[in-house]
């Protein structure tokens, strides 16, 4: 692991209006680390995400730092930021995420070529491998579909691909599997868990599901009304949680999956881009 962290939060604060939903928030994401920002639906976890991507509201009022790769960013638009901050992200909304207009591989073959420098044969082949990956079934006929042909669940791997092949060293994935099945859910994160571990990409996974930041993260910043309220390795917080708010969200995902859960272990990584 290296000395400087690749994301570095400190002391952040947001304020929508005159309403705060960020209030002192610090932690660091180092170089592939798997790390999950957990809070409840309104904690400020994702106008945290948005504000290191830069995609904050126009009426957002902000304080504090985020560095990337040791340069600050907090002011700075996504659109404006040089290219060694640049931050891959994964949206919610596939719909609103994915050209309506544009075939699937054509969207994943672009950043092939872009960013990883691939002859078009050699993007299609990536593009394909790594759908595979994915768990998506039949890539040959699917990356000649667009996104409306595409159930919910197979556009969303989709964004989580396109995300993958942008070739950054940092990657935000905003609740990228509440919409799907338990199966599908698995299969995502372990392609998440695969691409992070072979090509030394950072992770900042935000969620309110503890069994799913189990399955993927190392560790865990629980945040509650936008401040950090527990934080360290996800094994220990799951074992030893010692915040209320912690315990409470231990005790209900062990009603829901009562066997114990940990964080797994790392799976065999699939190339996808082994036709470079």
């Amino acid at each position: 692991m290296c000395s400087n962290p690749v994301l570095s939060v400190r002391d952040l604060r947001i304020q929508i209006g005159h309403q705060p939903v960020v209030e002192g928030l610090s932690f660091d994401v180092m170089a592939n680390e798997r790390v999950c920002l957990l809070g409840a639906s309104g904690s400020g976890k994702s106008f945290t995400a948005k504000a290191v991507l830069g995609l904050l509201p126009p009426n957002a009022h902000v304080q504090g730092s985020i560095r990337l790769h040791d340069q600050e960013v907090i002011h700075t638009p996504a659109a404006q930021r040089r290219n060694a901050t640049r931050v891959s992200m994964v949206f919610q909304d596939s719909l609103s995420a994915l050209n309506p207009l544009v075939t699937i591989g054509s969207q994943l073959r672009e950043p092939f070529t872009r960013h990883h420098g691939l002859s078009r044969k050699a993007a299609v082949q990536a593009t394909v491998a790594l759908l595979e990956a994915m768990g998506l079934p039949d890539p040959q006929r699917l990356i000649k579909r667009t996104p409306a042909e595409l159930s919910g669940g197979q556009r969303q791997r989709v964004c989580i691909a396109l995300a993958m092949a942008c070739k950054t060293s940092l990657l935000v994935a905003d609740e990228p599997t509440t919409a799907l099945d338990v199966v599908t859910q698995a299969q995502v994160l372990r392609a998440l868990r695969e691409h992070t571990g072979k090509t030394a990409t950072s992770l900042l996974f935000i969620t309110h599901d503890l069994h799913a930041a189990a399955q993927l993260c190392q560790r865990a910043v629980i945040i509650e009304r936008g401040a950090m309220i527990e934080s360290g390795a996800l094994d220990t917080l799951i074992t030893a949680p010692q915040h209320r708010f912690t315990q409470e969200l231990v005790t209900a995902a062990h009603s829901v999956q009562p066997a114990e859960f940990t964080s797994t272990t790392e799976p065999q990584s699939v190339d996808y881009l082994k036709s470079a």
